[in-house]
């Protein structure tokens, strides 16, 4: 009898989802316990062909999309498929330790109306799975956060999942989570339930994506903040202290000298990342700003 589902969305991955999947079919956890649900958003990158030569020693259930849908409708067609009564959220990037579902589960089997938060440790490269101890950039104040979270099927379901207003990336798990609690769920952290976050520095520091996923991600905020404009959300959406500095990334962006100097810094990885992520949030806030003038009449209408 299956009790567990593990919920994975993918999108041109095929190189470390198959890591990610080798990780879970090598669980402690009982195999006819588990099945894992993966939704390939689309992926043109041999992932389907990938997942077609495993072997799974659990239920492997592969569905994929004939068009990019994004994560929120896909995490809600994986949750419909699910036949667990606990359903474990992680991404395509993520390795997960042997006893990964056990420490999900004992928190589950001990307390009640809970939702499960894990531990997820940044690693750039492959051979510090299992080495590499958390730093302060693996800290997060975030209670549910899809890298590494279970919940049950039915609080999901009573909730009605994950919104499929949002855009593609970004804050649909914090504003699950909201109405998680406001159901009466409350968060528990599992430090062993520990994943490693597989971030390659050529990704890392590719300035393009990052940019345009933080001006959707900024859309998204403002989204999440007109649906639910409290204190809590205000400050989970604009209540960064950093983005005091978001002038110096426009300045960075959009000015010819700013342009040289940001271009002068790629030989500093340390730097360029720092400043990167500067710009970073410039595009964030402009995202926001577009985002909450979309909904100007709402947010007028909502806001108390």
């Amino acid at each position: 009898m299956i009790d567990v589902s593990i919920i994975i969305p993918t999108y041109n991955r095929g190189y470390i989802l198959e890591k990610c999947l080798k990780a879970l079919f090598n669980q402690v956890y009982p195999k006819d316990r588990y099945e894992i649900i993966l939704v390939d958003d689309g992926s043109t990158d041999g992932t389907d062909r990938m997942v077609a030569s495993l072997n799974p020693p659990c239920r492997l259930k592969y569905l994929k999309n004939e068009k990019r849908i994004g994560q929120p409708k896909s995490r809600n067609k994986a949750i419909r498929e699910a036949r667990g009564e606990v359903i474990i959220s992680t991404d395509s990037d993520i390795i997960v330790v042997p006893d990964f579902i056990s420490q999900h589960i004992s928190f589950h089997k001990k307390y009640k109306d809970i939702m499960v938060k894990g531990e997820l440790i940044q690693i750039s490269n492959l051979n510090q799975v299992g080495k590499k101890k958390k730093g302060i950039l693996d800290i997060s104040f975030s209670s549910f956060d899809t890298a590494n979270v279970s919940v049950k099927k039915e609080h999901l379901i009573k909730v009605g999942g994950f919104d499929e207003d949002f855009l593609p990336y970004g804050f649909e798990d914090l504003e699950l989570g909201y109405r998680l609690r406001k159901l009466g769920l409350k968060p528990k952290k599992n430090p062993l339930a520990l994943g490693y976050h597989y971030k390659p520095l050529e990704k890392t520091f590719n300035p393009d994506t990052l940019y345009e996923r933080e001006k959707m991600r900024g859309m998204n905020a403002a989204l999440y903040w007109k649906k639910h404009p409290t204190l809590r959300v205000k400050l989970a959406t604009q209540g960064n202290p950093l983005f005091a500095l978001s002038f110096i990334g426009k300045y960075l962006a959009e000015t010819e000298r700013g342009k040289k100097i940001f271009s002068h810094m790629k030989g500093n990885k340390k730097l360029f990342m720092f400043l990167s992520q500067i710009i970073g949030y410039h595009y964030y806030l402009e995202g926001f700003k577009k985002g909450k003038t979309k909904n100007e009449k709402d947010f007028k209408k909502n806001i108390r």
